[in-house]
Order: structure tokens, then C-alpha cells, then sequence
């Protein structure tokens, strides 16, 4: 396989972790991809092939859905383009404006918890009937400015949450 920018030899490396902010998360890394490198240093182009994405995304809504933690702005523009919603209509299943939907994914405005559960809702009944209504009482229970790392595998063409140490 050649580099697509310098024509040099590509390498591949499944050795390590794949930091995916295309995802739109900062702390989120997959294992098990395969990464290709130019061998040109000064070129530095990289290549990632990432089987199975939507059932990648699938399982990263419902980790980041199921998560203690208060969702971080980040992780409220994910689970919103995952739903499929422009801002604007996020905002009319939401029962605010726009504006605020902007306020929420920047940062400059708190989610309240009844619309933090909603969207949480929206997105784990999204994926079959949601019946763990027990669970939205600890949904948001844990404050933090920093999101959350995840780290995912790639076993046998599926995606898993890899067990971190």
C-alpha cells in the first residue's frame, strides 16, 4: 500500500491504542484497528480502517448515556448527532431554543437533570425498549469538568468496552 499524499510505503501498526476524536469525543480509543503509517516521517500521513463503525457508535452512545458522570458538552453534541437531530430540532423534542441547545454544547450553560434524563432516554430506548428506570435515579449523579476515557476493542469484527487497568 502506497502513501495517497507522497507515494512512499505505508506500514501497518495494531499495536497500540487509536485516539478517535473524529468521534467527536476527546477521551475515547480503539484497539484492534488497523492503522496505516507512511513510512516518510516528514510526510506523516496516517490511514485507520475502523470495521463495523455504526455498531461502534452504537455502543459508545450507550456507554456515554449510562454514565454517572453529568454529561459534558461534548458528549451532548454526540448523543444529539447520533439521535440524527440538527440543533434546532434537538431543540424542539427538547423543549428549548436553539440558543440554548448552543449553551449547552459550548459549555456556557448546564444541562438540567430532567433534560439530561430525556436525552438519555432517547438514546437508550433508541437501541430497544428502555425499562431500566431504576437506573436514571444515578444517571448524572457525579459531577466532573473532565470527560470520561473509554477505551474500545475490536474482537472478532465486534465492538466491546476494553477492560482498563
Amino acid at each position: 500500500m502506497k502513501c495517497v499524499i507522497c507515494g512512499h510505503k505505508m506500514t501497518e501498526d495494531k499495536s497500540g491504542l487509536f485516539s478517535y476524536v473524529s468521534s467527536g469525543l476527546s477521551k475515547v480509543y480503539l484497539k484492534g484497528v488497523h492503522i496505516h503509517k507512511c513510512s516518510n516521517k516528514e510526510c506523516g500521513e496516517e490511514e485507520v480502517t475502523i470495521p463495523n463503525i455504526e455498531e461502534l457508535h452504537e455502543l459508545l452512545a450507550e456507554n456515554v448515556a449510562k454514565q454517572n458522570n453529568v454529561l459534558q458538552p461534548e458528549e451532548i453534541r454526540f448523543l444529539r448527532t447520533h439521535l440524527g437531530f440538527s440543533g434546532a430540532d434537538f431543540a424542539k423534542v427538547m423543549g428549548v431554543s436553539p440558543e440554548t441547545v448552543s449553551r449547552w454544547e459550548k459549555g456556557t450553560v448546564n444541562m438540567k437533570e430532567a433534560s439530561e434524563r430525556l436525552i438519555r432516554v432517547l438514546v437508550l430506548s433508541k437501541l430497544g425498549p428502555f425499562r431500566e428506570y431504576e437506573d436514571l435515579k444515578v444517571y448524572a449523579s457525579k459531577a466532573s469538568k473532565t470527560p470520561v476515557r473509554r477505551v474500545f476493542e475490536l474482537e472478532r469484527s465486534h465492538w466491546l468496552e476494553a477492560k482498563v487497568a
